[in-house]
């Protein structure tokens, strides 16, 4: 174990020793320098003070890059294997954005522009539930983080063994949480717990499964098919039309399993689900190289997203840049990093054994 340090100095926010304070004391340390690192940037900055500016600006980049490469790989100028990695990336923006406006961090007075940001940033990452009713089921996470009654983090697989059953929820939210509604809901539920699923990822999840899952049975039957005899005699008509559903799969469903998989595996993983008793114990910070081919598909969301659990109302550019600092006080005031441990606990979060404040929980590493 790497002790960072034994004892931490004197923090201006409180004047006192670290170890010496309550865990409201250590949040708002926390805090202080956050918004401290924030108000820096801006001064730095000062093109951050137009937030709509920049919503509006990662907005209109990101789906601009998805039409410009999807119309590419769609003239035979590019590949899949090039055309999926990039809108995947590009997709990943529009989650930060979608986080950023259910919060209401762009265009609050205008709603009209709120909203068909809203509805943009769904369209083009289909699979994804309902963002209207994301929003009630974030705000929830916010006051019930790490607990049973945090149903967003559970909807993504924390707090679950590395079963079957998590790593398709992992893979397939909306797949997966009809799968456990109709397997693990009580007697006499099951069907009422289902609805409610099927109702809120209603109507994009429901199209991008039925697309995906077809185009995945199609091409499995004709890889399976030839070692038993059998040579599959598609119409002309069906081959058109799998044809076309493979480029729109390459376009923006592939992208979306490979983004929605990368941010539901570091998310599920750096959140705790139980034995959380305060925003210290909410989140852990992953940095760990291991994480990085995951990271670049959710905008680096495993280093920067414990951030926002202190400061709610910074946009996720602003995380980026603050995080240097973010890192350190977090770390000086007893936030676990890299606490790769967390996989064997199924999230549950327990403090290193003889761990202090500042200390670097690096199990596993």
């Amino acid at each position: 174990m790497s002790i960072i340090k034994k004892y931490i100095p004197d923090s201006p926010a409180s004047g006192k020793n670290t170890l010496q304070q309550s865990d409201a004391q250590r949040i708002e340390t926390i805090r202080s320098v956050i918004r401290t690192a924030g108000d820096d940037a801006r001064r730095r900055y000062p093109i951050l003070a137009n937030q709509n500016l920049i919503g509006m600006s990662v907005f209109l980049f990101a789906i601009s890059g998805i039409l410009l490469t999807g119309f590419a790989y769609w003239q035979g100028m590019i590949s899949a294997w090039l055309c999926i990695p990039t809108v995947a990336f590009l997709t990943s923006l529009l989650h930060e954005l979608e986080h950023d406006l259910i919060h209401w961090q762009y265009f609050k007075n205008n709603k009209l522009i709120h909203h068909l940001m809203m509805a943009g940033v769904w369209i083009f990452r289909p699979g994804t539930i309902n963002p209207w009713i994301r929003r009630h089921l974030h705000f929830l996470h916010h006051k019930t983080s790490g607990t049973e009654a945090d149903i967003e983090e559970r909807g993504i697989g924390n707090g679950r063994t590395f079963g079957p059953l998590r790593w398709l929820i992992m893979l397939d939210t909306f797949v997966g949480n009809f799968t456990r509604a109709l397997v693990e809901a009580p007697k006499g539920k099951k069907l009422y717990h289902a609805a409610r699923v099927l109702a809120a990822n209603f109507p994009l999840p429901w199209i991008t499964a039925s697309i995906w899952y077809s185009v995945l049975g199609y091409h499995a039957i004709n890889l399976i098919a030839p070692y038993f005899g059998v040579i599959p005699a598609w119409s002309a008509e069906t081959l058109t039309r799998f044809e076309l559903l493979d480029k729109w799969v390459v376009v923006l469903i592939a992208p979306f399993y490979l983004r929605s998989f990368s941010i539901n595996f570091i998310s599920s993983n750096m959140h705790y689900y139980g034995n959380v008793n305060s925003v210290l114990q909410q989140t852990q910070v992953l940095t760990n190289p291991l994480f990085w081919p995951l990271q670049v598909f959710c905008f680096n969301f495993g280093s920067t997203h414990g951030i926002h659990h202190f400061v709610v109302g910074e946009p996720f550019y602003i995380r980026q840049l603050t995080a240097k600092a973010a890192h350190k006080v977090m770390k000086e005031n007893g936030v676990p990093f890299n606490d790769l441990a967390t996989f064997k606990r199924h999230n549950r979060y327990q403090p290193a054994a003889g761990r202090v404040v500042g200390e670097q929980v690096n199990a596993g590493v």
